[in-house]
């Protein structure tokens, strides 16, 4: 929404709106807020702490739908806005966060440990994400799924 300011002789915006300047600038917040709320979105993160379980399905040791989260909202502002979700990473200036560690559950670097993310809306089959956590921007209602794996077994 534009407020329009041209001037008609006198000026400033009250010599526009007069009286109604109030009622005017209350429509203009009003819109604002509501085109805000049209682009927010919702996330669930899902966390299967069993190493190499080869599922996306149930049971999951953590599960949260974040509500109401910008639409440019990246994977790591949704790990951040979780609430009971916590996480470690290290970051890499030019790849950016490596998750570590998940609600308390650390991936060994050393036995070849990693936090496979996978992404998919309801219905879909779930994908590895083609982006870090730091750079994934999920989509509306999308699922994220960390599951604890390990590489070098042809399996990634």
């Amino acid at each position: 929404a534009v407020v329009s300011t041209q001037s008609t002789g006198s000026s400033g915006i009250n010599a526009e709106y007069g009286e109604h300047f109030p009622t005017v600038m209350f429509r203009f917040v009003v819109l604002l807020t509501a085109a805000a709320v049209l682009e927010s979105k919702d996330c669930t993160l899902m966390v299967i702490g069993d190493l190499n379980s080869g599922r996306t399905d149930p049971p999951y040791s953590f599960i949260k739908t974040v509500t109401g989260l910008p639409a440019d909202a990246k994977l790591i502002d949704v790990m951040n806005a979780a609430v009971g979700f916590t996480y470690d990473a290290t970051w890499h200036s030019k790849w950016g966060a490596y998750i570590t560690t998940i609600n308390g559950l650390k991936a060994d670097f050393e036995e070849q440990q990693y936090w496979n993310i996978m992404v998919g809306l309801p219905g879909e089959v779930m994908t590895p994400s083609p982006l870090g956590a730091s750079s994934y921007l999920p989509r509306d209602g999308e699922r994220v799924l960390f599951r604890l794996k390990t590489w070098g077994n042809g399996d990634h």
